[in-house]
Formats: structure tokens, sequence, C-alpha cells
């Protein structure tokens, strides 16, 4: 198996069309550059948050980096919505546990 590197890198505009592309693969990607490049953090935070109730664990799961990386470029999240999203989320998808708690860390660290 090999990586390939993908630049994350997307303008607000680009993120909003992707984000309403309905593909899966498009949403990952937007979600991952509204968490690393989005200036909005009230709007990169709502859209993480609609993002963690997908019924696709891949775009759950992008949306909880997503958060991680909101915390720590802003170092403030709306804990009372976001602690009880993530609760939700690790819930729905068990397997993403491991991507929750380090979220969390990030937050404990970040806020």
């Amino acid at each position: 198996m090999s990586l390939i590197y993908h630049d994350p890198s997307i303008s607000h505009d680009e993120a909003v069309s992707l984000l309403d592309s309905g593909l899966e693969k498009h949403i990952v990607t937007a979600l991952i550059s509204v968490g690393l490049n989005e200036q909005d953090s009230a709007w990169a935070q709502t859209v993480c948050l609609d993002h963690l109730k997908s019924g696709t664990q891949s775009v759950a799961a992008a949306a909880i980096t997503a958060l991680g990386h909101i915390a720590r470029r802003f170092g403030e999240l709306e804990m009372q919505v976001v602690i009880p999203a993530l609760d939700a989320v690790q819930a729905k998808f068990p397997a993403l546990e491991a991507s929750v708690a380090d979220t969390l860390d990030d937050i404990e660290m970040f806020t």
C-alpha cells in the first residue's frame, strides 16, 4: 500500500461546493480543509457538528478530526454542544473511539 499526499487546502467557496456535492470523497476532503484552513471558527464548528450526524463513518471521522484541528487553531469550541455530539458519534460508530479520544485530547490541550 502506498500513501499519496493530498494537500487539503481549498477555499471556503470550494469547500462549500464540495460539502454540497453529496460525494463522500469530496465531503471528507472539504471537512479536513475546513478544520485546517477555515477562518470562520463558528461556521467551521457548525459544519463539523452537522457532519458528525452523517450515516457514513468516513464523513463522521473527518468531522471528528476537523474539530480537533479547530480546537488547536482557535483555542475554543462550544463544549456544551461538542462533547455530547462526540459521545453520540462514538456510540453510533464504535470504531471511531480512538479518533474521538484523540480529538478530546486536542480539545483538552488547546482549549
